[in-house]
């Protein structure tokens, strides 16, 4: 079935969705995988990369098992753990726990690799992990931990990651972050209408721009400047990732 693609009348509605049973799947022993956009040897044609979003899976992993990932080209990794915790461990850097409730985002060089762990002794894991293509005029140091609190701050978007946490990046971006009960909204106010949106939910059911979304569906959102969502069930909660860049066409 091909991917629905939606253009409505108003010019700054342009929009993709991507439908959480249409992913990628790839199963193990030691993990299951679901790859939102082209990853490894999952292939289609409308799962093509939305602009600099190269990467975006849903990964199980299994108690005391790891995933190896390489980079092709110098990108950020951004590690978001939904159950349970991960362990990050780069190439010649110290091992990096992270927690649910955080996010961890690094940058990677053309060429280099990391390992995912799952230090749990009897427990599976699930975790986003998301790519992001930096410019190579990014600062090649950068490395950061950044922390949320959905308990305290409820029935809004938290702005996790700024440009500014990436401002020596020339393709920076801001990461938020929800938790929603049924029927509460937001609107979200775009930098400029340059800037590409995408959107994960990872629990629950929303409406944002007039689209339906389930759960683990994702949506790419360009030409607007601005987003409202709405909850549709309770203890929803979605990812939002802005982007700049140049316009996409339509």
């Amino acid at each position: 079935m091909p991917l629905k693609t939606v253009f409505e009348m108003d010019a700054i509605s342009h929009g993709q969705i991507y439908l959480a049973d249409q992913r990628g799947v790839l199963e193990t022993s030691a993990f299951r995988r679901y790859s939102t956009f082209n990853y490894a040897g999952y292939f289609e044609e409308h799962r093509k990369a939305f602009d600099k979003l190269e990467v975006l899976n849903d990964q199980i992993l299994a108690a005391n098992r790891s995933v190896n990932i390489s980079f092709k080209q110098s990108e950020y990794i951004i590690i978001i753990p939904i159950t349970g915790e991960v362990i990050y461990k780069g190439q010649n850097s110290n091992a990096v726990t992270v927690d649910a409730g955080q996010i961890f985002i690094k940058y990677q060089s053309t060429g280099s690799a990391a390992e995912l762990i799952n230090p749990f002794e009897g427990d599976w894991i699930n975790f986003l992990h998301l790519q992001l293509k930096a410019d190579t005029k990014t600062d090649i140091l950068f490395s950061k931990m950044f922390g949320f609190d959905l308990d305290a701050t409820s029935n809004k978007l938290i702005k996790v990651v700024t440009e500014e946490d990436v401002v020596s990046s020339a393709a920076p971006f801001s990461i938020y972050i929800g938790r929603f009960e049924g029927r509460k909204d937001a609107l979200l106010k775009l930098k400029n209408k340059s800037s590409q949106l995408f959107a994960f939910v990872i629990h629950g059911a929303f409406e944002l721009q007039g689209r339906l979304m389930h759960e683990r569906d994702g949506l790419a959102l360009w030409e607007l400047e601005e987003a409202d969502l709405e909850a549709l069930s309770n203890q929803a909660i979605i990812l939002i990732i802005e982007m700049a860049g140049e316009n996409i066409a339509a």
